[in-house]
């Protein structure tokens, strides 16, 4: 059970307080459940660790002295510190207040955040809540660095410092507008020789599918960016075809704006997942905001089923004979 914030300030001032201000020993013992004797004879050993007088008796009671006044100031100071710190822990133990950092990679957050944040800010207006990018390895040894609260992240290693959560999977496939795949309907493969293959080289996911294009189907020209955004504006764009996940891909566009290639084309199958430290302190704050990204990964999950299997694939239209 909680002592309050007399666990923080030594026994000895906060009995100096009592007699200076009930007016004598005896009733500042009183006040404190404890006896005259106990305390007179923490009240001397009190004089002798500072080496002065602190109250000269009278009839009356007692007197405090030009030291006893000092201190009797700076004491009430010590317990007034000592009652707001307390009362700031209890806040962030007790009560949904408190500072996190949340790291992911800017296209992951693109679709992520957006549907989580303005949800949680009107729940919980008192969690504050930065943001941190990086790639997903970044993330990582920025929680394990500690230099970050929480991190959302893609295909998490074991760490032996962290716990890992997973939330909702993906898939990093070959996709193109609606338009240019329309026009190879009946081989939309053919398109690799025809327009530039569009992608980010740095990914492990797009060099894992470039090296599983089956050799009729190498691409003639490549284009590579520094960013998926960037690659998903000229797939719509119908500059080429790109390498993408599919959540990157259909986020904020109407269904169909852009298509899965081919079902034959390769595939990386993405695994996302949130990840903390084992050694996190789960505030009352800390587990409303793991609780509500975890909630929020839940929604992803089903509505990826739902509708990201494959993004969009027209059905080919039948040819006459």
């Amino acid at each position: 059970m909680s002592e309050g914030p007399d666990a923080l300030v030594p026994a000895s001032l906060r009995y100096f307080v009592s007699v200076a201000e009930h007016g004598g020993l005896t009733a500042g013992a009183r006040a404190l459940g404890m006896s005259q004797p106990a305390l007179t004879a923490a009240m001397k050993e009190l004089e002798r660790a500072l080496d002065t007088t602190l109250f000269v008796r009278t009839s009356r009671g007692v007197t405090l002295t030009r030291t006893g006044e000092t201190l009797l100031v700076h004491a009430r100071g010590i317990l007034r510190a000592a009652g707001e710190v307390r009362s700031a822990i209890d806040d962030l133990e007790h009560e949904p207040r408190g500072r996190f950092v949340l790291g992911c990679h800017e296209s992951l957050g693109a679709y992520f955040l957006p549907g989580f944040l303005p949800r949680f800010f009107a729940e919980h207006p008192a969690i504050e809540v930065a943001l941190w990018n990086g790639n997903s390895k970044n993330v990582l040894e920025a929680v394990v660095d500690r230099r970050i609260d929480v991190g959302v992240i893609v295909n998490p290693s074991p760490h032996p410092d962290c716990v890992i959560v997973p939330l909702f999977t993906d898939r990093v496939a070959l996709v193109a507008s609606a338009a240019l795949r329309a026009k190879r309907e009946d081989d939309p493969l053919a398109l690799l020789d025809e327009v530039p293959l569009v992608y980010v080289p740095v990914l492990s996911q797009v060099q894992w599918i470039l090296a599983r294009l089956p050799e009729t189907q190498t691409p003639r020209r490549h284009l590579t960016c520094s960013s998926m955004e960037l690659v998903k504006s000229l797939v719509i764009d119908g500059a080429g075809v790109g390498i993408l996940p599919r959540r990157v891909a259909a986020h904020g566009l109407a269904p169909g704006t852009l298509v899965d290639l081919a079902p034959t084309a390769p595939g990386f199958d993405d695994a996302i997942a949130l990840v903390r430290r084992v050694d996190l302190h789960e505030t009352r704050a800390a587990r409303l905001f793991l609780d509500a990204l975890k909630a929020h990964g839940r929604v992803l999950d089903r509505a990826g089923r739902e509708t990201l299997a494959p993004v969009t694939t027209p059905t080919p239209r039948k040819t006459k004979r």
